[in-house]
């Protein structure tokens, strides 16, 4: 396979600053906003939902001369490590409202995730997209076993219709957030990835559009072994990230350079449980190219 130089700049980059330092904060010494016996139990329950994906050795070890291993989550079902957080979230939400039914609104992995695994639980579920989302991805989501409405020109025009239709039929309207129970599913590929690989030394996530994965993971990651860097990645065209730990808060409506190319991702801004954890947990942020 080649390797286009996107991953090779994102690799370079990423693996030129793990920290050389131990002065790491542990999860032990943070109120604990998820603890590490939450994402045990998210574990637990979603083992037989989600796939255990394989963590394999990658040849771009002898490329940058250090042991790589590549986590597989594309192999999930709807290909996204989502799906984890999802499925922990459906099954932990109280049986009436697992019987009244759930509904979503983008064209997103995160939605795509809740129709699957909703469907499998069978939990009634709606997903409302605009009607400019390719007919792919609506024959997909419909596949899946979700009633799709079409509504609007646009995201926002589709996140309000679904509103309104969870307020007057009594659906509970999710969208990727920051509870400790999302925060929690995501973990498991924190704790998978130590399972997997011996001698871990650095962990390396993607951060753009939502931390969840990155935060989770990393507190998994420092609760087994504070000594473990670990490293987020996202992009110089849209470095949320960054900018939201430099004021100490989440950064909204941040300008994105590229809204065509990074799409709704650019719309969407993580939470304080998210932020709190990476300040506390994350040894860096990198922006790539």
């Amino acid at each position: 396979m080649k390797i286009v130089s996107r991953n090779e700049e994102l690799l370079r980059d990423a693996l030129s600053r793990i920290p050389q330092s131990s002065s790491r904060t542990s999860l032990s010494s943070y109120n604990k906003l998820i603890r590490f016996e939450d994402i045990s139990a998210a574990a637990f329950k979603i083992q037989c939902g989600v796939q255990k994906t394989p963590c394999m050795y990658s040849r771009l070890s002898k490329q940058y001369g250090v042991d790589i291993y590549l986590k597989k989550e594309f192999l999930q079902y709807t290909g996204s490590v989502k799906e984890r957080g999802v499925l922990y979230l459906l099954t932990s939400l109280p049986q009436d409202q697992q019987r009244k039914g759930v509904i979503v609104a983008l064209d997103s992995n995160f939605s795509m995730a809740v129709a699957y695994h909703a469907s499998e639980l069978r939990i009634p579920v709606f997903v409302i997209m605009s009607t400019s989302t390719s007919p792919a991805r609506v024959k997909m989501c419909r596949e899946y076993g979700a009633m799709v409405i079409s509504y609007g020109t646009t995201a926002k025009d589709s996140q309000t219709h679904a509103r309104r239709l969870a307020q007057e039929n009594g659906y509970l309207y999710l969208e990727e957030e920051d509870s400790a129970v999302y925060l929690s599913g995501l973990g498991t590929m924190g704790l998978e990835v130590y399972e997997q690989v011996p001698k871990l030394d650095a962990v390396i996530f993607p951060a753009g559009g939502h931390c969840g994965l990155l935060a989770g993971s990393a507190a998994a990651l420092k609760h087994l072994n504070p000594h473990i860097s670990v490293i987020g990645v996202e992009s110089e065209s849209f470095p949320v990230l960054q900018q939201s730990l430099k004021a100490g808060h989440p950064i909204e409506d941040q300008a994105c350079s590229n809204h065509h190319f990074y799409g709704d991702v650019s719309g969407l801004c993580f939470g304080s449980n998210s932020l709190q954890l990476t300040g506390k947990l994350v040894d860096k942020v990198v922006a790539v190219r």
